[in-house]
């Protein structure tokens, strides 16, 4: 990343500093894949492959939110300590999942996630995969809790909870509900 007009070195730093944590929990993340998915999928970080794999993908398919990826970038650097992952099964673009600690570092949030046409390969794995990247992330920055921001609907948040040790918290003085799970 190239220091920008009016960037801070300190921001630069903190932001590089983060980029190789990530770096580090993607691959903890591709080792510790199960089984079936070793040497199949790859995790990558959301770069310019991964967005101009977003922008090819027919946006008339079904999806549940119509999140314009364009915008990780600008929250990575209004973010610095953001992790974001992009899943991969060969050149095709299975999902794309964007977060960021709390202002605290106790957890870390997993604020937008999304899985691209559920008709491929691994697809029901791509929120477990995004799970095994984001706790390995928890670890290296010393937080203790993973927290999926605002699940959409009731189907989602019995999706998520299935994956074990998540439980709800409701909504409160406008922050979002979520789902929490200690590490």
């Amino acid at each position: 990343m190239t220091k920008g007009i009016g960037m801070q070195v300190s921001h630069l730093e903190t932001i590089n500093k983060y980029e190789k944590l990530g770096s580090q929990a993607r691959d903890v993340a591709s080792r510790n894949l199960p089984r079936h998915l070793l040497g199949k999928i790859t995790l990558e970080a959301i770069d310019h492959k991964a967005l101009a794999a977003f922008k090819s993908i027919d946006l008339n398919q079904e999806r549940s939110v119509s999140w314009n990826w364009n915008f990780s970038s600008r929250y990575k650097i209004f973010y610095p300590k953001a992790f974001d992952l992009s899943v991969w099964h060969g050149s095709t673009l299975c999902s794309l999942t964007l977060g960021r600690p709390t202002y605290r570092g106790t957890a870390i949030r997993l604020d937008f996630i999304e899985r691209f046409n559920k008709h491929v390969l691994f697809a029901n794995d791509m929120f477990p995969v995004s799970l095994l990247a984001y706790e390995a992330y928890a670890r290296l920055i010393g937080a203790t809790q993973i927290r999926v921001m605002d699940p959409l609907n009731d189907k989602l948040v019995k999706y998520y909870s299935s994956h074990g040790g998540f439980s709800l918290c409701p909504g409160k003085q406008g922050v979002p509900h979520y789902l929490v799970k200690d590490l």
